[in-house]
């Protein structure tokens, strides 16, 4: 995850109804929609991660935020495909939780470390 995608998520599920469970999406109705429906006003985890970057994109986070999320570590005898989909059904799993409120959900992202490119200026350094 990079340091402007953390952002964007953070911004995203900035308050408390703006996260949901039990569903991709919900319009402002409380009614289930897809992730990119237009009218959607709140978002679980999974479906904020393909709403904001594209579903390829959010199969390659899953792997990496359900590690620091949900503290599960995969194995490589699975297919990547496999591995992506289990990771987010796993994020799915931990996102509709009785235990897992907004507050932890929040602190879990915040806490995610995140992928910093070296500059120009370190390589000339080193």
């Amino acid at each position: 995850m990079t340091p402007d995608e953390k952002t964007q998520l953070l911004a995203l599920l900035e308050h408390q109804d703006k996260w949901c469970r039990e569903a991709e999406a919900r319009d402002a109705d409380g009614h289930a929609v897809r992730f990119d429906d237009d009218t959607a006003v709140a978002w679980d985890l999974t479906g904020a991660l393909c709403r904001l970057f594209g579903w390829r994109r959010a199969c390659e986070l899953f792997s990496q935020m359900e590690r620091h999320i949900v503290g599960k570590r995969r194995t490589l005898t699975w297919s990547m495909s496999d591995i992506d989909i289990d990771a987010m059904k796993s994020l799915l799993d931990f996102n509709d939780r009785a235990d897992t409120t907004f507050d932890v959900l929040r602190e879990r992202i915040e806490a995610m470390p995140v992928w910093k490119s070296r500059s120009k200026t370190d390589e000339a350094e080193n």
